[in-house]
């Protein structure tokens, strides 16, 4: 596709007989130093910031609505801000990519300028210029980390007979990547609170379950120190303490994996995997645990599911699920499991599925505490599935508790 060109500054000028060239070159630096300003200011949210962009592009344009706006995969085009006399346009608004001019701009991911849509084969056939008669359009795309947010756009009902400058194309991109440098910002500010309230959390697990192998690692060790202790009972003592110990050095290990994890600092080795076969695996990795709360398995698994997948961790986040959904539920119950396609042929989905016995929770002080700290397992979870692009899905009720994940076919 063939778009119009930017016009040279100079021949810009040069169209413009009635001011003289000095007064349209301190209009232009006056314009640049404005954007400057902006870009330097600091704003208290995102909302703020596209707000003054959108006006003082509209100024520093001559054109009547101004629009910031975000493009998603499936090929929707939200309105994030919109200034304009058009009554028909509102914040929030959610279109067809396909029905707005921007579409030119994610095909081609380049600044685009219109001086009059009326007068280009491929475009005044459009629906916007149909219903709106909108002629003038510029616009540039809004990148975050080299991925399309969306566009910075301005659109007038009256045509641009000069058509848009160089100076222009270059203001209207600088605009673009500073609101793509303030979302990139706000992304990283964003996940450094989810990790320190994920720290938070961790502190809370680790007081709650590190302290009680520790202690009873202490108070063991004590009674071994004690004069005239048997050695039959000497031997009891020093294998739970042994048993203490592992319990805890088994806690510290999945917190700092679980940290490098989140760091990236972990890297996965991906094959070719029987998924029901790994199902298999973890349910027999927890069936002391199951059998000691008589929770019965029912399962629903199709055969010959093959994925790709880091074998050991996608065992240690079966093996976490299955643990959770035990402890959560009441002593004698099920645990459902069940493993299916997808609509997308090339993705399967695990489901675990369990009970809550709420009387068992409110009226044990040990199991409130054990409950609550099913989260740590979770997270586990959660960050071994980011890891390989997937997303850990919890749905909870009064009675009810449900945890979901695909994974691709291999």
């Amino acid at each position: 596709m063939t778009y119009p060109r930017f016009v040279a500054d100079k021949d810009f000028i040069d169209m413009d007989s009635t001011v003289p060239e000095i007064e349209q070159l301190r209009a232009m630096l006056g314009n640049l130093t404005r954007i400057h300003l902006l870009t330097a200011n600091k704003f208290a949210d995102f909302d703020a910031l596209i707000r003054a962009y959108i006006e003082a592009g509209i100024d520093v344009f001559g054109l009547e609505t101004g629009i910031v706006s975000k493009i998603t995969v499936d090929g929707s085009y939200e309105v994030c801000d919109v200034v304009s006399p058009l009554d028909v346009l509102h914040k929030g608004q959610i279109f067809p990519l396909e029905d707005t001019y921007c579409r030119e701009v994610a095909k081609s991911h380049q600044v685009i300028g219109f001086p009059e849509v009326g007068k280009l084969e491929y475009m005044k056939c459009h629906p916007v210029y149909q219903n709106l008669q909108l002629e003038a359009y510029l616009s540039a795309p809004i990148f975050v980390e080299d991925q399309l947010f969306g566009t910075f756009n301005f659109t007038s009902t009256q045509a641009r007979g000069r058509g848009f400058s160089e100076h222009e194309r270059d203001l209207v991109t600088l605009m673009a990547n500073s609101i793509g440098a303030y979302i990139l910002l706000r992304s990283k500010e964003e996940k450094l609170i989810r990790l320190n309230e994920k720290i938070k959390r961790f502190v809370g697990y680790v007081a709650h379950d590190l302290r009680n192998p520790l202690g009873a690692i202490i108070g063991l060790a004590k009674l071994g120190k004690r004069d005239g202790v048997k050695e039959e009972r000497m031997q009891a003592i020093i294998h739970r303490i042994s048993d203490s110990a592992e319990t805890a050095l088994e806690l510290v290990t999945t917190i700092l994996e679980n940290a490098a994890l989140s760091t990236g600092k972990i890297t996965l080795d991906k094959s070719s995997a029987d998924l029901r076969e790994l199902i298999t695996e973890a349910i027999e990795s927890v069936h002391h645990f199951a059998h000691e709360e008589d929770i019965r398995f029912n399962l629903e698994i199709e055969a010959n599911v093959t994925v790709l997948c880091d074998v050991n961790r996608i065992h240690q986040s079966l093996t976490n699920l299955l643990i959770n959904a035990i402890k959560y539920s009441p002593r004698s119950g099920e645990v459902k499991l069940a493993l299916f396609s997808e609509k997308d042929p090339s993705r399967y989905r695990v489901k675990v599925e369990n009970s809550i016995d709420q009387e068992r929770v409110n009226s044990s002080a040990e199991w409130s505490r054990t409950y609550d700290s099913v989260g740590f397992g979770l997270d586990i979870v959660s960050e071994v599935l980011n890891a390989h692009d997937e997303l850990l899905t919890v749905t909870e009720s009064p009675s009810l508790y449900v945890v979901e994940f695909t994974l691709t076919k291999a």
